[in-house]
């Protein structure tokens, strides 16, 4: 019995070691398999969470098609767009996206231009006490010039205006804009016959330059493009601020002279939708005293001071409407201290449709009067203004708009002028 037992266990670690002998010895790297394999899972889960389009509790990504049919890339700053074959650029053309990670490289910018023409007319009539007079066409404006982008922070503008001289109704082309500009991180710097500061803020938001000049222009509170530079930063998404050196007497006059334009301007966006700039300048002078003739009385020498502008807006830009509202005041015009003026302008727009929008506006101007001749002066437009009439946007290139414009002058006289604009823009 006790041989029986022996011969069995014998027997059965024969056959084990038979056993083990005929399985293949895992190789090395085959050790390490399952968790090369977790690895991956793990590396391809983080990429699927990662993903922009990823919706939690999903089990597979899917892009988010918007309006345009354009999907989201899922960008930090929002600024990138995707296209249906799986590209992503920047609205520049300066980055490209894969959908794969998500992630951004730079390729190649073009450099480019673009024309710039834009034309103004007008045809109307005008009521006065003699009964209606009958004015015609009226080309006011034609601005011709070109953009050209050299790489995504330098740019160079130049742009023609011809306008109708207001002394005897020839059209005269001047040079309104040509300049050089820098942006980068916030910051932007302008250099050459520049665009000015002074109300572009209130000028955008009025937004009908075709049909009216903003008041500051209108009246004489400011130039709107001059020679010099002007610098601006955003602190914030709430704040920002800008300075401009300006040779001060605007794009039709430049010349050299001791005269400088020193401007400091202030932008706040409080909360979203409301916009508020302050802006203030002063213009120098190279002459201490000028002689006066005055209307009654024997000559005067007054003591030249320094012209000063205080400017104010506030505007609120609703989904439906915008309204807006800008005070100016001018400080020794002509250098002479006392001759000053004040100017207020209120402004609504309804955007009755994507096309079509109705506007009313009320301007008042009052300025000083004395009896010194050489001096003495009202703007033109002093008095009261009301502006009302149809925005009308035939497509992206053409717009018109029928509208009147009421004028009460400081005598109290009126004058009614109805008339039909026209803006073409390419």
């Amino acid at each position: 019995m006790k041989r029986f037992f022996i011969a069995l266990t014998l027997a059965a670690a024969f056959l084990c070691s038979t056993a083990m002998a005929q399985q293949p010895q895992q190789r090395p790297e085959q050790k390490d398999q399952p968790k090369q394999e977790t690895m991956d899972q793990n590396r391809h889960d983080q990429a699927f969470r990662n993903c922009p389009h990823h919706v939690p509790g999903a089990t597979e990504c899917k892009h988010q098609q918007d309006q345009q049919g354009q999907h989201q890339c899922g960008h930090q700053q929002g600024q990138h767009q995707c296209n249906h074959q799986g590209g992503c650029s920047h609205q520049q053309g300066q980055h490209q996206c894969s959908h794969q990670d998500g992630d951004c490289q730079h390729k190649a910018f073009r450099p480019h231009g673009q024309a710039i023409v834009t034309l103004f007319e007008h045809i109307g009539a005008t009521n006065t006490t003699d009964g209606w007079t009958q004015n015609g066409f009226q080309m006011e404006r034609a601005y011709l010039g070109y953009k050209y982008m050299f790489d995504p922070h330098w740019t160079a503008t130049i742009i023609f205006d011809a306008a109708e001289a207001a002394t005897n109704g020839i059209e005269h082309v001047f040079v309104k804009n040509a300049y050089v500009q820098y942006k980068d991180h916030g910051l932007t710097a302008t250099a050459g016959i520049i665009p000015t500061s002074h109300a572009w803020l209130s000028e955008k938001y009025w937004g009908l330059r075709y049909v009216g000049r903003s008041m500051f222009d209108l009246y004489g509170f400011g130039q709107v493009a001059d020679l010099g530079f002007n610098v601006k930063y955003d602190f914030c998404h709430w704040l920002s601020a800008d300075v401009s050196m300006l040779n001060g007497e605007g794009f039709r006059s430049i010349q050299l002279d001791n005269h400088y334009l020193y401007a400091l301007g202030f932008d706040i966006r409080p909360f979203e939708h409301f916009d508020i700039r302050v802006y203030g300048d002063i213009l120098t002078h190279d002459t201490n005293a000028v002689t006066l003739t005055r209307l009654n009385g024997p000559d005067t020498t007054v003591n030249n001071v320094a012209r000063k502008n205080l400017h104010v807006f506030a505007g609120y830009d609703h989904r439906y409407f915008r309204i807006g509202a800008e005070y100016n005041m001018r400080f020794a015009h002509d250098f002479v201290k006392g001759n000053n003026a004040t100017g207020l302008s209120v402004y609504a727009v309804g955007k009755i449709t994507p096309k079509l929008n109705l506007f009313c506006r009320y301007d008042r101007g009052v300025s000083s009067d004395n009896d010194l001749l050489a001096t003495a002066f009202r703007y033109a437009n002093d008095g009261q203004n009301v502006f009302a009439g149809v925005d009308f946007h035939v497509n992206k290139m053409v717009a018109v708009s029928p509208a009147i414009q009421y004028h009460i002058t400081p005598e109290n006289a009126t004058s009614l002028y109805a008339y039909l604009s026209c803006k073409v823009s390419l």
